[in-house]
């Protein structure tokens, strides 16, 4: 199978505006040559970071498009805030791409990102052209509960050397293989930073602070996704314990224009860094 080289990105900091200060956003710009296509800004998991789609930033880069990768407040090499974290912080960090938009507007959503972005566009009621929800949980419940259990146990987490770091998260993170190693080692080497205490995992632990008030919530997504005017594709895993198929076929029945590719056999979530993958996102983004 072809592989995709791993290219650099342009990167910027944008400072985000808070209550009473600023703080620093990171974002990776993947600039094709010549005037790009549309926009695509992708939004990643909790824990995740920008990094996370470098593979599929530089196919889609690679194919014409104007990539936008930020590392959320909290994630990645964005300022960590410490107390504070919600929808309005994070409605604040999408506004401020704003400056990377074109006519022709995408929007790709990992797990907790895909989530973040169907309340954005419902909070502003921003347009989308397409829209990709990889792995997103569009219901709430004890699933949910037990993702955010795992989180909470990872942010405590703080590792004597780096090296231990990346043992914990090679195995902890077996289940996005297979990928070439230099990828899966590109996307680890950013999963980790330093701490007070050695080497912890690249989100500010501060991000989990509203996880109890959270617990048994039930929330629905649907409704806002059938409302969104813009094609979706949901992806799933073969082992993903977000989707919920009786939710999606009812949706379906309003919206006939709903792709779903739920049987991916690489990983939970789709780790977005295999040529299919990147292929069935660039079909349906050029798809007419």
């Amino acid at each position: 199978m072809q592989s995709v080289d791993s290219a650099e990105a342009l990167t910027q900091e944008i400072l985000i505006r808070l209550d009473d200060r600023y703080a620093a956003m990171f974002v990776r710009i993947w600039r094709p040559a010549g005037t790009p296509r549309a926009t695509v800004f992708c939004l990643h998991a909790f824990t995740g970071n920008g990094a996370d789609f470098d593979y599929l930033a530089t196919f889609l880069c690679r194919n014409g498009f104007l990539v936008i990768c930020p590392d959320l407040l909290g994630r990645g090499r964005s300022a960590y805030l410490g107390s504070g974290y919600d929808i309005n912080v994070y409605a604040k960090c999408l506004r401020a791409l704003g400056e990377f938009a074109s006519t022709e507007n995408h929007f790709i959503g990992t797990s907790w990102g895909g989530t973040i972005l169907l309340l954005f566009l419902q909070m502003t009621r921003s347009k989308a052209s397409k829209i990709v929800l990889n792995d997103v949980p569009m219901l709430g419940g004890p699933k949910v509960d037990a993702m955010r259990d795992e989180v909470l146990k990872e942010s405590a987490l703080a590792f004597p050397t780096r090296a231990a770091a990346k043992n914990y998260l090679s195995a902890t993170n077996d289940v996005v293989r297979p990928i070439e190693d230099k990828v899966f080692n590109r996307y680890i080497e950013n999963r980790i930073t330093t701490g007070p205490d050695g080497f912890r995992l690249a989100f500010d632990p501060a991000t989990t602070g509203n996880f109890g008030a959270m617990t048994g919530r039930e929330y629905d997504l649907f409704p806002i996704a059938a409302k969104i005017d813009a094609p979706t594709l949901l992806m799933y895993g073969r082992a993903s314990q977000a989707i919920d198929r009786q939710a999606i076929e009812r949706m379906r029945l309003a919206r006939p224009d709903l792709w779903l590719v739920d049987n991916i056999d690489a990983g939970d979530p789709p780790s977005l860094m295999t040529l299919d993958q990147a292929l069935l996102i660039l079909g349906f983004l050029t798809a007419v």
